[in-house]
């Protein structure tokens, strides 16, 4: 969970590593980039669903725990060049993110998550040198969005481990790299 929100436009948090894989040339891009090399800080962009989601983590993690018989580091933050990462969970060598959603079980039966959980994991785990990545699920419905604060079910628990590769740590890498440049130098890549 994000704590310290006032230099976000310094760095290239988890919640916007999708953001560099994008097309340099879109207006989304551009946007986002303007703001970078402005100095502005980027609007949150909140909904029910997302904000239910924030009330929930510890109480999933809880469960996790309990579940799983472990116990993991919560709340992590760390900043390696322009990348930062502030994570939801880490145990051992393996980051995982905390996502309270009406997928959970879709997820975790095609053992598949979105590209941008994706992305934001291997953000997390180029940041902290870690070799596993995973999304502890939890599924919500339209009573738990209603009433967040009533007592989970480990039958809605899912984890779904998440294959990164070396290529993809590199990759990202480079892509950091040269975003980095980008901002030090005050342009925009190419």
């Amino acid at each position: 969970m994000i704590t310290v929100t006032n230099d976000r436009h310094k760095y290239i948090g988890g919640s916007e590593a999708n953001m560099m894989y994008m097309n340099y040339e879109t207006a989304t891009f551009k946007k986002w980039w303007s703001k970078k090399l402005a100095g502005f800080t980027e609007d949150f962009f909140t909904n029910k669903a997302m904000s239910v989601g924030t009330i929930l983590e510890h109480d999933i993690l809880d469960l996790y725990e309990r579940v799983n018989g472990v116990k993991g580091s919560r709340d992590d933050q760390k900043i390696k060049g322009i990348a930062r990462a502030n994570t939801d969970y880490i145990i051992g060598d393996k980051v995982s993110d905390v996502k309270a959603t009406s997928k959970a079980l879709e997820w975790f039966l095609k053992e598949s998550i979105p590209i941008n959980y994706r992305r934001q994991l291997i953000h997390y785990m180029y940041v902290f040198g870690l070799n596993r990545a995973s999304i502890i699920a939890y599924q919500v419905d339209d009573e738990l969005l209603n009433n967040p604060f009533e007592e989970l079910n480990e039958a809605y628990l899912f984890e779904i481990d998440v294959k990164i590769t070396e290529k993809q740590l590199k990759e990202h890498k480079q892509r950091l790299d040269y975003l980095e440049h980008c901002k030090e130098m005050n342009i925009f890549p190419r």
